[in-house]
């Protein structure tokens, strides 16, 4: 093998490498019926704090997409632990407008979720975004709605992406009764619940890409 050509070979994987990892962190959904779920859990205050958010694509155009969302609140102990909004900070293509109907209808584009950054989409149960009040959706409860998704550009060209941090902000929660918000990750993927899908680290392949060279280099200097 040609040493230019394992060179090659190299910046290629470890470009590929790159690519995974910027990737890892985002929910495509590019057909219908495609499925995937937030995981949001900690302890707080003696209470622990799990929720489980699944999106379903269940129909799409090139400016609107519509998803079956469902909800489940299994937090336990003390505290009402109620969660009252969630928020995802970028959705790919950018979104005009969105709008729930069922039993969660509160929704917010481009706003500040308490404790994050602006993020392009909040979902919310309570009065809104930022909480306030004890409305929301109590532990061991769980609700479903329909949420629709309007852009101007073209959700079919290259799917639709929710990209993390993914946010999470309850309230009464635990011993204390006060405020509490974290960031959750994409359930399946690595130390994030479920079947794990497994995503090459980069450190890994850039090994391997390394091997490569110097068995090229080796073979170089091989006497004839």
């Amino acid at each position: 093998m040609k040493l230019k050509t394992v060179l090659r070979a190299l910046v290629l994987c470890c470009g590929l490498a790159g690519m995974a990892s910027s990737h890892a962190a985002a929910m495509l959904f590019d057909h219908v019926n495609e499925k995937n779920s937030i995981l949001f859990s900690t302890t707080q205050d003696g209470a622990t704090l799990s929720v489980t958010v699944d999106f379903t694509l269940t129909a799409w155009t090139a400016t609107s997409a519509t998803f079956a969302v469902h909800v489940a609140n299994d937090s336990s102990g003390p505290g009402k632990n109620t969660l009252t909004s969630i928020g995802i900070d970028i959705v790919s293509p950018s979104i005009t407008k969105a709008t729930a109907t069922g039993d969660w209808k509160g929704t917010k584009l481009n706003t500040t979720l308490p404790g994050f950054q602006n993020v392009d989409l909040c979902l919310y149960a309570g009065n809104n975004c930022s909480g306030g009040g004890n409305a929301g959706l109590g532990q061991l409860k769980a609700a479903d709605f329909v949420l629709t998704l309007t852009t101007a550009g073209n959700f079919l060209t290259n799917g639709i992406t929710f990209e993390n941090p993914f946010d999470a902000k309850f309230q009464s929660v635990g011993n204390g009764g006060g405020s509490h918000e974290f960031a959750g990750c994409i359930s399946g993927t690595l130390n994030c619940g479920g079947t794990t899908k497994q995503v090459p680290e980069p450190a890994s392949i850039t090994l391997v890409g390394l091997g490569l060279l110097g068995a090229a280099l080796a073979r170089r200097r091989k006497p004839v």
